[in-house]
């Protein structure tokens, strides 16, 4: 019943989605003008997911699926990817890894979602590095919300 920008990603290891949530963690007060919130979800666990939450200092919803349920549901699974456990090393700002394997996790997507749960824009691309930039997002978010701004919940 919320206007959502639902972000599916790799997990708190990887630096281009923490760099990509913490962009949105910096727009979450331009989002909310047009009532939408931040929400993101990865196959982290509970743990690791507050790990993520804290490092980065944000302050955005994140989700734990680490069965990948809600992850498969959506159709952004990615089978064999290249996994990390995340580690609270940092360099640079930015997140680093420990243990590499191969597993399914997401694939990195962001739907952004109306209150009717009809989906308005899909952002991926088959490029795991490659991420859309801030004024992508608003002027989305602007093109589907513009002219209930002022009604927003």
């Amino acid at each position: 019943g919320k206007r959502t920008l639902l972000k599916f990603f790799r997990g708190g290891w990887c630096p281009y989605c923490s760099a990509e949530l913490v962009r949105f963690n910096a727009m979450k007060s331009e989002l909310a003008s047009y009532g939408v919130n931040v929400v993101a979800l990865s196959k982290d666990s509970v743990e690791h997911a507050a790990i993520h939450k804290t490092r980065d200092n944000l302050d955005i919803t994140l989700l734990s699926d680490p069965d990948l349920k809600v992850i498969r549901q959506y159709g952004v699974e990615h089978h064999k990817a290249l996994n990390f456990v995340t580690g609270t090393l940092t360099i640079g700002g930015l997140p680093f890894a420990f243990t590499p394997s191969f597993k399914a996790m997401a694939i990195p997507t962001t739907l952004l979602v109306d209150e009717k749960g009809d989906i308005q824009w899909i952002d991926q691309s088959e490029d795991y590095r490659l991420r859309s930039d801030s004024e992508s997002v608003l002027a989305e978010v602007k093109k589907a919300f513009a002219k209930t701004a002022d009604n927003a919940e």
